[in-house]
């Protein structure tokens, strides 16, 4: 069995660079937030339209490198952010997403907590201010959908440490993780 640990949470909140610190330590494959390229390739603000192509790439980004997996593949944020983000930005559901996300076995989801500095990244990230209401509807969204979740703050190095005792703990006796 491959276990698929998620990093989630709002914008700016160390989700990438905990995901590559992860797939470094444990030596095992991550995938990127699809939106993140989906955005720098456009040449205009995201639209309605593009929730479908978003959800079909972040799919196969999830997919694409399971194969790989020996215990276990990090994902940086997976399907269940694009069904957030498509409802708070533009209040729409794609009922194929939420059916093809709820047939989707995820492990453990990691909630990056917004305690480290905001970055400004254009075209990707809102606000600080937007970034504390998406985390209230990040762990909202756990909670009313019974996922297993764990929260991970402070510094890098304190929130590398809790992921993987968390991931340890949680999956220790089908990963045979070396104490």
């Amino acid at each position: 069995m491959i276990h698929r640990v998620v990093i989630t949470g709002a914008e700016s909140t160390g989700k990438t660079t905990l995901a590559q610190a992860l797939a470094d330590y444990y030596g095992e494959p991550w995938t990127k937030e699809f939106v993140r390229d989906y955005v720098e390739e456009l040449d205009r603000e995201l639209q309605p339209a593009d929730l479908e192509p978003i959800a079909r790439g972040q799919l196969a980004a999830e997919d694409d490198k399971l194969e790989q997996a020996q215990r276990l593949i990090i994902h940086d944020t997976n399907i269940l952010s694009s069904i957030i983000y498509a409802g708070h930005y533009f209040q729409v559901e794609l009922d194929w997403v939420d059916k093809r996300f709820k047939e989707r076995n995820y492990t453990l989801y990691l909630l990056c907590m917004p305690d480290i500095p905001w970055e400004a990244d254009t075209g990707q990230r809102e606000s600080p201010v937007v970034r504390a209401l998406l985390h209230q509807t990040f762990k909202a969204k756990l909670n009313s959908l019974k996922l297993p979740y764990v929260e991970i703050h402070g510094p890098k190095e304190e929130r590398l440490q809790k992921a993987i005792e968390n991931i340890e703990r949680r999956t220790l006796k089908t990963l045979n993780v070396k104490d």
